[in-house]
């Protein structure tokens, strides 16, 4: 990654915020934020002088060496323990200092004398690691928060301390760690070497770093005060840390700096994305396995809805079937039985009283309108609206969601965020799809049934119906004619006969035909039935994609975040 390429922290920040709706993120938030101010830091601190955090376990020579360092006494030494109980900041005169007094530390100005032996630099003295008070891990990781380099001071006893341990975990790839192993002058070259190899050691093992890259030194800091070098190491610790105190190389260890906090933050983010991702997957299965079993109990309820409405359905394909006819029988198909027997009743009574008739007939048909179009609306209720009892649906949908939103809950969150509706919201849309549904079926459920039966009817049946009446009616005009030319004309009576007559063939025509639409109404219900199914498994998908959809802005935000590295 070239300079370049570091992103900007706000860019960085702002894409942290969004990511944080992430629950896997949520409890990382303020060690995330930390992060992303210690990355900011490396990244504008470029020309300022090297801050320089000396840390280490009771007893471990911190503030001596700070004091051989800077060439005079600036640390308070001691053989009370703990000497440092708060941080204290050594600034050169004319440093910035404003950020790390932020943290609570005390800030000293001093004035780098020519017996300074790495002088001009930031000096942070801390507290000891292993303290029983554990505010003093406090103030150093606050401390260390805003330094570049840690110099970790150890003596024999601290090499593998726990507590240092565990603290410097939290910083080993984003700062640079410089390991010095004090009173080197009370070891043998077979104990420092031994002790050092155990300080790589547990540096490659706990912070992941490479035994070859861990810079470790065993001094004595109080022979170096005196100006010795009673291990032959001082010299080249000099030489070390005057190198990094270039500007060059400072510029280098704060991007590094930078790009272990950047790398932090994509781990955490990574991880926390890929448990999401996790969880979504595992809630849409199960999702999707529920809807599976429940869709059985919804497909049973709706085939028990269609056989109520089964009477209505039978209406509409004789009424649908009767448009395609021709003739008067087309009439006797729109009607009910109720309204055909209606006319033919009409039929009756005209030949006693031909405005009696009449009447009636109209009234029939009236009241056959009417009572078709209450009959629709309660087919449509039927089929549509949710029973007073409506228990088996309720418990179809409760088996759809129960696995769905019980893994949600052991994930600590609300099924909604995770886009699982709760069981009104299901029920609403298992209404919307037997709504759906049903108005294909009354629709072109019908229509296509209607029209299979046509491509036979149009042949056999429609003639069979007509042909007698035109017979009829052949005759009819045949006696009119005659009694025209020949006289004498024809009665009254037979006209009322031959309409009477007419209207009896014309309904046994209509009873023909509907006999011959048996089958129909089922189809139409078995197209419809289909229709059902095909809508609850996009439903399903629909609900899988809203899964889908659940966190992800703060998805998307983590992506990007990703990108970034």
């Amino acid at each position: 990654m070239d300079e370049t390429s570091l992103p900007e922290p706000e860019a960085l920040r702002s894409l942290l915020r969004t990511a944080l709706e992430l629950p896997a993120l949520q409890p990382h938030a303020a060690r995330l934020e930390r992060l992303v101010d210690d990355y900011a830091r490396g990244v504008a601190n470029r020309d300022a002088p090297l801050a320089v955090a000396l840390v280490g376990a009771t007893g471990a020579g911190k503030s001596t060496l700070l004091n051989a360092l800077a060439g005079q006494p600036l640390s308070r030494e001691g053989v009370d323990r703990p000497t440092s109980t708060v941080a204290t900041v050594f600034a050169p005169e004319g440093a910035a200092a404003d950020s790390l007094a932020q943290s609570g530390a005390r800030v000293t100005t001093y004035l780098p004398g020519p017996q300074a032996l790495w002088g001009g630099q930031v000096f942070i003295d801390t507290p000891d690691l292993n303290s029983v008070a554990t505010t003093h891990r406090d103030v150093a990781r606050a401390a260390l928060e805003r330094a570049d380099v840690a110099l970790v001071v150890m003596h024999r006893g601290s090499v593998a301390e726990a507590t240092q341990v565990q603290f410097l975990t939290e910083f080993a790839r984003r700062r640079a760690l410089v390991f010095i192993l004090n009173f080197a002058d009370e070891l043998s070259p077979e104990s420092r070497e031994t002790l050092k190899a155990q300080v790589r050691r547990v540096a490659s093992e706990q912070y992941g770093l490479s035994p070859q890259d861990v810079p470790v030194f065993a001094i004595s800091a109080q022979a170096a005060k005196d100006g010795r070098d009673v291990s032959g190491e001082f010299g080249p610790l000099l030489f070390h840390l005057r190198g990094l105190a270039t500007q060059a190389i400072a510029a280098r260890v704060r991007r590094g700096n930078a790009m272990g906090a950047l790398e932090e933050v994509s781990s955490r983010v990574k991880a926390a994305l890929e448990e999401t991702e996790a969880l979504l997957g595992r809630t849409r299965t199960a999702l999707g396995s529920g809807m599976e079993k429940a869709s059985e109990g919804l497909r049973e309820d709706f085939d028990s809805r269609l056989k109520l409405a089964h009477g209505h359905l039978a209406a509409e394909v004789r009424r649908q079937a009767g448009g395609r006819f021709w003739g008067p029988a087309a009439w006797g198909l729109r009607l009910s039985l109720w309204g055909a027997s209606g006319l033919g009743a009409a039929a009756l009574v005209g030949r006693a009283s031909l405005p009696a008739g009449l009447a009636v007939a109209a009234a029939s048909t009236v009241v056959d309108a009417v009572r078709g179009h209450t009959r629709a609306r309660a087919a449509e209720s039927t089929v549509v609206e949710p029973f007073e009892d409506d228990f088996g649906v309720e418990s179809a949908a409760r088996t759809a969601l129960a696995e769905a939103r019980s893994i949600a809950r052991a994930g600590g969150l609300e099924p909604s965020v995770l886009g699982v509706p709760d069981l009104d919201v299901l029920l609403e849309e298992v209404r919307a799809a037997r709504a759906s549904a049903w108005r294909y079926t009354v629709t072109t459920g019908v229509g296509e049934a209607v029209a299979g039966w046509w491509r036979t009817a149009r042949w056999l049946v429609l003639p069979l119906i007509n042909l007698p009446l035109l017979v009829l009616l052949g005759h009819m005009g045949y006696r009119v004619v005659r009694a025209y030319v020949e006289g004498p004309l024809l009665p009254l009576d037979y006209f009322v006969n031959a309409g009477a007559l007419f209207v009896l063939l014309a309904g046994a025509g209509a009873l023909l035909a509907s006999a011959s639409l048996a089958g129909a109404a089922r189809r139409a219900g078995s197209g419809g039935r289909a229709r059902f199914v095909e809508t609850l498994a996009t439903l399903g998908r629909r609900l899988g994609e809203a899964v889908d959809d659940g966190l992800r802005p703060g998805r998307e935000a983590a992506r990007r975040i990703l990108t970034l590295r």
